[in-house]
């Protein structure tokens, strides 16, 4: 039974000491249960001000830069699970990270997500939000958050 728990974990990461936790926590779930793990990160699309032609152009080109960072990074992560022998797929996406990470629970038909926390609060809570609590509040699925000490 335990076999069929689980069986597609999502794990956002934005690269944080936290997310480091998440997916050290998840690689341990996932080998396990045997679950399949989509290791994924979401962009936020730059914006653009002032003269759109030579802003656009530079922006456009950091954010393609980034993205291929990141794409290489979550790979290097994958590629240790897979050497344990956890199934991973990588996956970036583009948009509101809450959004994009509850969607992608949905697109993926996850069971569960794990998800780091920075556990902010007070004034930081308030300007910077928290993506992990709307995550919690919006998944289709159960969300496990994890939190570094402090």
């Amino acid at each position: 039974m335990a076999s069929n728990l689980f069986s597609r974990i999502v794990v956002p990461t934005d690269f944080s000491d936290c997310s480091e936790a998440a997916w050290a926590l998840a690689q341990r779930v996932a080998e396990t249960l045997r679950s399949e793990v989509v290791l994924a990160h979401v962009f936020v699309e730059p914006i653009i001000y002032g003269d759109p032609s030579s802003a656009a152009d530079s922006s456009w080109q950091l954010f393609a830069e980034g993205r291929k960072w990141v794409e290489d990074e979550l790979e290097k992560w994958a590629s240790v699970a897979r050497g344990q022998g956890i199934t991973v797929r990588t996956i970036v996406r583009t948009g509101s990270a809450n959004e994009e990470i509850v969607n992608l629970a949905t697109d993926e038909r996850a069971e569960l997500i794990i998800i780091g926390t920075h556990g902010r609060t007070g004034l930081n809570r308030v300007l910077l939000g928290s993506v992990a609590d709307r995550v919690v509040r919006f998944a289709p699925c159960p969300v496990l958050t994890v939190r570094t000490p402090e």
